[in-house]
């Protein structure tokens, strides 16, 4: 009898082992089934486009049916719930990046996007060991938005002005292999994102509606055009760089101050009522010295920028005394409390 129950015990024990592991068994199956198939990242935007001409053929009813007043629909498989969907918006390159874990290579094959293109210049697709990546590229900065009903996710991409009352663009210059002026082993690509990141957690504690979009938060380098591009393309009502000085020469010397470039080109003038806004700003926080504001209209991106714009220059990188203090956390904080209330300023919030 001792045997007899022992061995009931021993099976409903293996039982319950199948039983927990039986998800993972199937993962594991759909994962060596997906490995067979060839991958490499595709584009969809044909299937797209078809949808769209078909939607548009088929009527109102059936768009709305399918769309629900969405622009774009994905069909997520019996194993996939919508918390298993992340969404990266790439503001700077226009990209919207979407992982789904759970779906391998054939997953379009097997539920075909639907929708409408417009807006949209790609779609990309890849899958590795189940983790599908679904890129789209746009021809505006747009926000997006997902909703989530049973297997369907659907997408929506939004004007910013029509969420926020005011856009800005703040760029930390430089970055990557670009590291700006360099003294003593300091990077000024990395004070400058110091501050930006400063500059950050206070609009992050906002309470105005500003939507505000960044070249940069971390140690990469867009082009000049996608920098000044993300303040035209978002329509911003204001484009603000941050950068930090040096003297010509390169030389440690006792040129000190914070200096301020705007666009002379700009009739309105607003570029360089900014300009001084945030100059003033910069002198009273700081303490430093002022070096004025400055036409920089040969640089790209003042140039190019359609929004006032104003290039700051914090500080020389090459004075020793301006040097220490830019490295230090508080004068960063200090330096991004003048930005920021330069732009509310400027703003007149």
């Amino acid at each position: 009898m001792g045997a007899f129950t022992a061995i009931i015990l021993a099976v409903a024990i293996a039982m319950s082992c199948i039983l927990i592991y039986v998800p993972n068994m199937h993962m594991i199956a759909l994962r060596i089934e997906d490995n067979k198939l060839k991958g490499g990242r595709i584009s969809v935007m044909d299937m797209l486009k078809s949808s769209s001409e078909e939607l548009e053929t088929e009527g109102e009813a059936t768009r709305e049916s399918v769309l629900k007043g969405h622009q774009i629909r994905l069909l997520l498989p019996k194993n996939v719930t919508s918390a298993s969907v992340d969404i990266e918006n790439i503001y700077v390159n226009k990209t919207i990046v979407i992982t789904i874990n759970g779906i391998g290579k054939d997953y379009f094959s097997e539920y075909p996007m639907r929708g409408s293109s417009d807006n949209i210049v790609d779609v990309t697709y890849d899958s590795e060991d189940l983790v599908g990546v679904i890129e789209i590229t746009l021809d505006d900065i747009r926000e997006v938005k997902m909703t989530a009903e049973g297997e369907s996710v659907y997408l929506d991409f939004i004007d910013p002005h029509e969420i926020y009352d005011y856009v800005v663009v703040v760029d930390a210059g430089h970055g990557g292999n670009v590291p700006g002026a360099t003294k003593g082993g300091v990077y000024e690509k990395d004070l400058n994102l110091g501050i930006v990141l400063e500059l950050k957690k206070l609009f992050d504690r906002n309470d105005k509606n500003i939507g505000v979009y960044y070249t940069r938060t971390d140690d990469t380098n867009p082009t000049f055009a996608n920098r000044v591009g993300l303040a035209n393309d978002s329509e911003a009502d204001l484009f603000l760089s941050v950068h930090n000085n040096s003297t010509a020469s390169g030389r440690m010397s006792s040129i000190n101050g914070t200096e301020v470039m705007y666009e002379g080109g700009d009739s309105s003038g607003e570029s360089k009522k900014f300009a001084s806004i945030c100059l003033n700003h910069l002198l009273v926080e700081l303490d430093s010295k002022s070096k004025g504001t400055v036409v920089g209209d040969e640089v790209y991106i003042i140039r190019m920028s359609k929004p006032p714009v104003a290039l700051v220059e914090v500080g020389f990188m090459t004075n020793q005394r301006e040097l220490d203090l830019l490295q230090d956390s508080e004068y960063q904080r200090k330096a991004a409390q003048a930005l920021y209330d330069s732009v509310l300023e400027y703003l007149q919030l």
